[in-house]
This record gives structure tokens, C-alpha cells and sequence, in this order.
């Protein structure tokens, strides 16, 4: 199986590829133009594997939260790309690649994920591992940190941006307290190739055009409370 695996949602470029059991990653930092850099470097990726864009047999995206700029720049190439090829895209969550990278600790934790939004308002997620695949244990969203959801009682990690300056208050809204803490914001080329492997095996593809970020903030904008 050949996975194309891509992710805009921060400042880098996460872009890689699995050849069967082997992976090429050709993961950017600190980009601040991936509208130009994101074709050529899909060109040079594939080239220097050794394959076509036609040998691929699904593609891999990081469907968010994250830079809105980021997320449509992504989902506009994953829709190209799969439309011409004729084949399947795999929605990957962003938040649930950060947790997958806890998944090589022994008895791997439950792990929180909070990336900062506006002001004290954070992106957050929370997941549990089954068979070493980070799942949700409560749906993904976005509130001010005061309004974060109880959380199942657990040997609890936290990470993402939002940890440095505000993981008092999350421990005090989710009720749990950390065991350890970690900054850590992007994604990593196997983690998402892994969620996306796994998602297609489980039959959770789409079509190209049925490709879409997510914005967590628009289910802020709907909330009666909210308006």
C-alpha cells in the first residue's frame, strides 16, 4: 500500500510517504509559504522514491484544527490530487497525530491535547489507545478553558501548546492532574500515515471532493450562547 501523507495545520509541512513497510519523510519546519512549496515538494517526494503520482492508493491529510490558511491550502491539493488519480482520502484528526506520538511509551497514558485558540479559549481533545491507535474519549472541540469537560478519572498526560500557561487552569476545568506535560504542537509524518492507515483498513475513506477541514470554531459560532 502506497500512502501519501500530508499536514498544513501549523507553520510546517508535514509531508511524507509509506512505501509498504518503509517511510519517507520529508517533513518541513517553519514554512510560511506552503501554497508555493506544496506541489513541488510532493513532485520531488514521489520522484525521489522512485514511483508516480499513479502508483499511489490513497491519500493522507490533517484535516485540523489549526491555520485556517493552513487547512485550505491542504484540503485544495488532497482534492486535486485525488480527483485526477481516482482515489480514496483519508480525513485524519490533527490533535489525534499529537497524542499518536505517546503511543511508544510502555502501557501507553490517556493523553489530553490543548492548542491555544484566541485569548484563554483552547482547541482540546482527549484519547484513550486501543491496539496502539490514539481514539477519542470525549469529541473534539474548542471553549474557553474554564468551560473544558470533566475527564474520566486516569494516569493523564497533557500536551500541545496551551500547557505552558494554562495547564493549571485545564487540570482545575477537566479535573484530572498530569502526570507529566509537554508542549508539543505538530504533527509527525508516521503518526498521521499510521491514524490514516488504520482509518483505511477500518473502511473510513472519502471521496477527493468530499474532503473538507475541520473548524472547530464554527461549532462555538452555532451555540445559542454563543451569538
Amino acid at each position: 500500500m502506497n500512502l501519501l501523507g500530508i499536514d498544513t495545520s501549523t507553520r510546517s509541512t508535514v509531508l511524507g510517504l509509506q512505501l509498504g513497510s518503509e517511510l519517507v519523510d520529508r517533513t518541513s519546519p517553519e514554512v510560511d509559504t506552503h501554497s508555493r512549496e506544496i506541489l513541488p515538494s510532493i513532485e520531488s517526494l514521489v520522484r525521489e522514491a522512485g514511483i508516480g503520482v499513479g502508483d499511489l492508493d490513497a491519500i493522507v491529510f490533517g484535516q485540523g484544527p489549526g491555520s485556517f490558511t493552513g487547512l485550505r491550502i491542504a484540503v485544495g491539493v488532497v482534492q486535486g490530487l485525488g480527483y485526477g488519480l481516482g482515489i480514496p482520502v483519508v480525513p485524519v484528526s490533527s490533535m489525534a497525530c499529537i497524542a499518536q506520538s505517546f503511543t511508544t511509551v510502555t502501557n501507553p497514558p490517556l493523553v489530553f491535547v490543548g492548542l491555544t485558540a484566541r485569548l484563554e479559549e483552547v482547541y482540546y481533545g482527549a484519547y484513550k489507545f486501543e491496539e496502539h491507535i490514539a481514539v477519542p474519549v470525549i469529541p473534539e472541540g474548542v471553549v474557553d478553558v474554564s468551560e473544558l469537560p470533566q475527564l474520566p478519572v486516569g494516569d493523564w498526560l497533557g500536551c500541545g501548546n496551551a500547557m505552558p500557561g494554562l495547564s493549571t487552569k485545564i487540570q482545575e476545568a477537566t479535573g484530572v492532574s498530569f502526570k507529566s506535560i509537554s508542549a508539543e504542537t505538530v504533527p509527525s509524518i508516521r503518526n498521521l500515515l499510521s491514524l490514516g492507515s488504520f482509518k483505511l483498513g477500518r473502511g473510513e475513506s472519502v471521496s477527493a471532493m468530499r474532503a473538507t477541514p475541520v473548524y472547530l470554531r464554527e461549532q462555538v459560532a452555532s451555540r445559542p450562547d454563543k451569538r
